[in-house]
């Protein structure tokens, strides 16, 4: 009776096992969401301090709003920069407002650098990665990151286009 009991014990904790292993598993996949927009980028506030190292060397301080193409996502931007000649690194933080409802909060990096138009106009252009750090409300637990790249539309003008994905981890 002992080994009876026994057996089924074990029987039990394996198909109990399964299930929660499948359950994480579905949950898991049910909840990752990908991301692929195109935002536009206002600079609302900027500091520039000159490095007298290097000609056009300078560090710029800036605060910027952004707003995705369908108008859901409104970013939070304050970011720095490192450029020489407009060629360089940035780095910065977004709160993000889901008008939907939730905020989150993500980091980013990346360079910039300058190319010619056809008509040899200087092109500045930006490319990087982000990386969820935060959420709160529907975005609680939020994981992922992604890729963005773009480039200056008018002055303090930037158009990006990102894409990545997240998972929220309950």
């Amino acid at each position: 009776m002992q080994i009876y009991k026994s057996k089924r014990s074990r029987l039990l904790l394996i198909i109990f096992s399964l299930i929660i292993a499948l359950g994480v598993t579905t949950a898991s996949a049910q909840d990752k969401v990908k991301v692929k927009i195109k935002k536009f980028i206002v600079i609302t506030k900027y500091e520039v301090t000159e490095v007298p190292d290097t000609e056009g060397h300078i560090l710029l301080q800036y605060e910027a709003k952004d707003i995705s193409s369908d108008g859901r996502f409104i970013y939070y931007k304050t970011a720095q920069a490192d450029y020489i000649k407009g060629i360089g690194t940035h780095k910065g933080y977004n709160e993000v407002v889901d008008r939907e409802g939730g905020t989150f909060f993500n980091k980013f990096e990346g360079m910039s650098t300058a190319k010619k138009s056809p008509e040899g106009k200087d092109i500045k252009t930006y490319k990087g990665t982000y990386t969820y750090i935060k959420g709160t409300g529907k975005y609680e637990g939020i994981q992922g990151g992604g890729t963005y790249q773009g480039m200056m539309i008018g002055k303090g003008i930037i158009s990006l286009d990102v894409e990545g994905e997240y998972v929220i981890k309950k």
